[in-house]
């Protein structure tokens, strides 16, 4: 979705013919400047569409939930509700692409644990991995060295040009003891554009 801003401005020609007391005579002319967005992450969560970024934020069409029958299951891919596409070595559950023509001084991700469902809601934590080469594959036997997202939020990188290749995001909940139930995490994806 490109934003267009369109000044119109009015240009007076004004020709003054070399006698001093001549008539004065001129013309006019309109000049549109169409300007599109420079700002502009887009978010596909696997198996959904993408999703373009906004000032005041974007929902995606799609959820990523995470489903254990067992109360201390580990390293739960992450999958996209009401498809039938869970991530894979070979694919990540998002991908973020910088679809504007700026560069943001920094592109972002980090949930919002506060808002987790109630009761045992530390029993669950969320460990992601990221990589922005082409093709990118996840080769770790296990996930469980990698970065734990919570509140704080994690910079990919700090020069996300339109040029690069997009990033790819795996994420994997780690269940400890839980309670039955539905817990809810808010999750951001935001660029930060000087």
């Amino acid at each position: 979705m490109s934003k267009k801003i369109i000044l119109i401005l009015s240009v007076i020609l004004v020709l003054l013919s070399v006698p001093a007391l001549a008539a004065l005579e001129y013309t006019t002319t309109l000049l549109y400047f169409n300007v599109g967005a420079l700002d502009e992450i887009s978010v596909q969560i696997l198996g959904g569409v993408w999703n373009v970024s906004a000032p005041a934020g974007t929902a995606t069409l799609y959820n990523i939930e995470f489903n254990t029958t067992l109360q201390y299951d580990a390293w739960v891919n992450a999958k996209t509700a009401g498809v039938a596409s869970t991530q894979t070595d070979s694919n990540g559950i998002i991908v973020i692409d910088n679809t504007g023509t700026t560069t943001p001084t920094a592109l972002n991700i980090s949930t919002n644990v506060s808002s987790w469902g109630s009761g045992n809601y530390n029993c669950t934590d969320l460990h992601y991995f990221a990589n922005n080469s082409a093709d990118a594959v996840y080769g770790a036997a296990t996930p469980a060295s990698e970065i734990q997202l919570n509140n704080t939020n994690v910079t990919l990188d700090g020069s996300f040009t339109p040029t690069e290749d997009p990033w790819e995001v795996w994420l994997w909940g780690n269940f400890s003891g839980c309670t039955s139930g539905t817990r809810v995490a808010m999750f951001y994806v935001w660029a930060n554009f000087a």
